[in-house]
């Protein structure tokens, strides 16, 4: 069990996830003086309303990149590990927390060629996903990572809500988030098709809301 500073936040910070932050109010100012001065990781917890969710992950500060004179800064950090709060302390301006690290169970990562399997559609379902949206993805980069990465990776997509994020980040199981983000993003791919379409026969510009036809 280690002991961290924590920073409540309106995202869901993921493992790999970059993580921009613009750095105002003075107790986060000391919170991250601390955490470059101790080389300090510090916890990025889910606020939810009048609640902060219990598991997190931590990061890590990659770089400052202004200094503003009234002690604002901007940051890029990361996320590396995730983790569970067992008991919060609020004695100083800034929350810390007594946390312990978890990583997914090995006894759900034993069939290679099912997390290959599962991995090798959701990258299909992102490629078709990111097609309707104008991108283009490398997926010989994709089919490189290792299996628990990508499927980090796939759940920091805009088709999960905070909520699922939270689920997806707090379960153990590499093969369950690639085929909750397979599923998600053959969904959202089939509703963007269909909007395509609708629009195609409505002789909507691009730039037009048509949700209320989905209603």
């Amino acid at each position: 069990m280690i002991r961290i500073p924590v920073f409540p936040l309106g995202v869901v910070l993921l493992p790999r996830m970059p993580l921009p932050l613009h750095i105002f109010e003075e107790r986060y100012q000391l919170m991250i003086a601390r955490c470059l001065e101790e080389d300090l990781p510090f916890g990025v917890l889910l606020h939810r309303g009048n609640s902060i969710l219990k598991t997190g992950c931590l990061a890590r500060i990659e770089s400052v990149i202004n200094r503003y004179d009234d002690g604002r800064l901007d940051l890029l950090a990361a996320g590396t590990e995730r983790f569970h709060v067992s008991r919060l302390h609020r004695e100083l301006p800034y929350l810390e927390a007594e946390v312990t690290i978890f990583h997914d169970d090995p006894a759900q990562t034993r069939d290679e060629q099912e997390h290959t399997s599962a991995a090798l559609r959701a990258i299909h379902h992102l490629e078709q996903f990111a097609r309707t949206a104008g991108y283009d993805i490398d997926r010989a980069i994709l089919e490189q990572l290792d299996h628990e990465e990508l499927s980090f990776l796939l759940v920091t997509t805009d088709v999960f809500s905070s909520e699922q994020k939270q689920h997806l980040l707090e379960s153990r199981s590499t093969l369950e988030r690639m085929e909750e983000a397979s599923r998600a993003l053959q969904e959202s791919y089939q509703r963007r098709l269909m909007e395509h379409r609708i629009r195609k026969i409505l002789k909507k510009p691009d730039t037009e809301d048509i949700t209320n036809f989905f209603n």
